[in-house]
Order: C-alpha cells, then structure tokens, then sequence
C-alpha cells in the first residue's frame, strides 16, 4: 500500500510538472507572466488530487455546497490538465517522429551511396595507388629519345605533340594518364566509402521506424479490420496517455487509501475507533438526579458499556471506571454506600 501511495504521489508529481511547463509555455515572451502560468497550473493540478476526499466528506456531512464546488474544480483542473499532457506529449511525439524519420531517410541515402560507390569500385577493379602510376609516368616521360639527345618529355612537350620518334612512349604514357585517372577515382570513392561507412555506424540502428508504435498499432487495427489512418491511431495514444496520467494523478491517492480510509471498519460496519469513553462526559450525559434511587457500580459501568457502545467509543476497564465515579460522585455531590462487595450510587439514575 505503501508503495501505491509513493506511486501516485510521482504521479501527481509528473502531471504537476507537465502543467507547470505548459503554463510556461502559455505566458510567453514575459518572464513574469511564465511563472504566475506555471506554479497557477501546478498548483491547481495538485488541489485536483486532493478533490476527491472532499467530496467524499462533504457528501457525508451533507454539505451539497462544498460537494459542489469541489467536483467542479476537480473537472475542470482535470480538463485543463489533461489538455496540457496531451499538448506536450504530441509536440514530443511528433519530434520524435521527425528526429526517427530524418535518421531513416538519412540510412537510406547512405545505403544508396554505399551501394553506388561499392560498385564503382568493382568496375574499376584492382588499381595501383595514384603515385605509383604518377612515378611510372615521370619515368616513361624521363627516356632519352634515340639519337636526338632529348628525353620524351622535351621532345615532344610532354606529349603534347604526335611524334614518329615519341610515338610508343606517348602510347604508354597516355594509357597510365587514364589509369592516374582511374587510381585517383577509385581513392577518393574509396576515401568516401569510408566516410559513409563509418556514418552509418553511427546512427541509431534500432531505429527502424518513425514511429514504430503507430505501426505495430495499425497492424492491429487492420488485423480488427478497423480503418484507422496514423493520425488517428496517434490521436487514440496521445488521448489514451492522457487519461492513465490524469485518472492516476487524480483519483490514484483516493484509490490506492481505500484500504486505510476502511480497514477500521467492524464486522457490523461500524467504524471503530481508538476514543477512550470518558466518565465524566458520560455522567453528564447519562445520569440524572432521582431522589431515593440506587445504581450499584456494576449497573452503571453496564449502562456505560451501552452508552460507549452507541457512539463507538472503547470503554474502560470497570474498575478503572468505577474509580472515575468515586471521584465525580464527591465533586458533585453524588452519595455514596457500601453494599456488601458492591458499591452503590444514591440519588441518581439514567436519562431515560
């Protein structure tokens, strides 16, 4: 039991703090305006829990005012509140749509690329890295020209120009310029296929869905062949979230106490309680004066037992009662005489 009371209190705690951020948010730009909305909203959601327990009193005392009243401002701060967390929880829950959504679209451009630079990759084959083929290049460029005196390069400005002399090694200094090209290509695909691969690893793969309640609901509601589209299936759950915190928050103290507020209860249905009967009172209430009349103390704690009895009072032992008489009956005057065993109370009787 204990632990439903701690429960409800970090329910109404929760829905305190929701209202007090959505009063926030209402004062806008005012600093001033924020808090008097917050802690206004708070508080009204904390007096909402405390409502129930005062309609149940006041219906008992009968004041239909004071039920009144406290009924109203349980609807409405419940209303209120239940506008509040459900204005939070959509802002939150379509946030987080977005934040899943974004994820996803953002895998699958990566995929994509993933896929598209891979295969690139698979075309071009095995490649020497770009200064391997550059040096080759330098090298067949460096080749002195037979009988001109001249490398490859100057004779023919870097292959610029077509020469009988220059042609074979032009030929092969142009075919390693395309593979230079192709070796260049294939280290930055390379370089980028990296970078794409460790982006991927980053983002969140539990993320499969923007929403993967919304999904697992519409299922359901196909499988029930119920047509609900994702707006509604979200209104459902943003309605359904606000009425778990709303119903725990304002009735979850009154509820979880049913146990404490009735445990004291007799087999009659009687409430009991811990008041003590007190003589003094009962001899005010009960005894009046009757000339020549005679209670013996036995007769009396009996009619004392009656009277505890009536207004759920717990008696004392009689000898503790008897000794409480002794003393009223010398205050106020009540003769007193031994009987035997018995002690016997002159002059006075019960109210009838």
């Amino acid at each position: 039991m204990l632990l439903g009371v701690a429960a409800s209190f970090v329910l109404m705690g929760s829905t305190a703090m929701l209202n007090w951020r959505f009063g926030y948010k209402l004062g806008g730009s005012d600093e001033v305006e924020r808090q008097v909305f917050a802690w206004g909203l708070c508080a009204a959601d904390v007096v909402k829990a405390l409502m129930p327990f005062s309609v149940t009193l006041a219906v008992k005392k009968r004041d239909w005012l004071a039920a009144s009243g406290a009924t109203a401002i349980f609807v409405i701060a419940t209303m209120s509140s239940f506008y509040a967390g459900i204005g939070l929880a959509s802002e939150h829950r379509l946030a987080n749509e977005g934040t899943n959504g974004a994820i996803i679209e953002r895998r699958s451009d990566l995929g994509s690329e993933k896929e598209r630079l891979q295969a690139r990759l698979d075309a071009l084959g095995p490649l020497p890295s770009p200064a391997v083929v550059a040096q080759e290049i330098a090298s067949e460029l460096a080749k002195p020209v037979p009988r001109v005196g001249k490398s490859v390069e100057a004779y023919s400005d870097g292959c610029a120009r077509t020469l009988v002399r220059t042609r074979e090694a032009c030929g092969k200094v142009g075919t390693l310029r395309v593979t230079l090209e192709q070796a260049r290509e294939a280290e930055k695909a390379s370089a980028r296929l990296r970078q794409v691969v460790s982006e991927l690893g980053q983002l969140d793969s539990a993320v499969q869905s923007a929403d993967p309640q919304l999904d697992v609901l519409q299922r359901v509601a196909r499988w029930a062949q119920v047509s609900a589209g994702r707006d509604d299936v979200r209104v459902g759950l943003l309605l359904f979230l606000g009425l778990l915190l709303e119903l725990g928050s304002g009735l979850g103290l009154y509820a979880v106490t049913t146990p404490w507020r009735h445990r004291e209860r007799g087999p009659e249905g009687k409430k009991m309680t811990t008041t003590v009967g007190d003589a003094v009172v009962y001899a005010d209430e009960r005894l009046v004066p009757v000339r020549g009349s005679r209670m013996t103390a036995n007769q009396m704690y009996a009619d004392y037992e009656g009277w505890c009895a009536k207004h759920n009072y717990v008696p004392v032992r009689e000898g503790v009662f008897t000794e409480q008489m002794i003393v009223v009956a010398k205050d106020v005057g009540i003769p007193l005489e031994q009987s035997g065993s018995n002690l016997e109370f002159c002059d006075v009787g019960v109210a009838g």
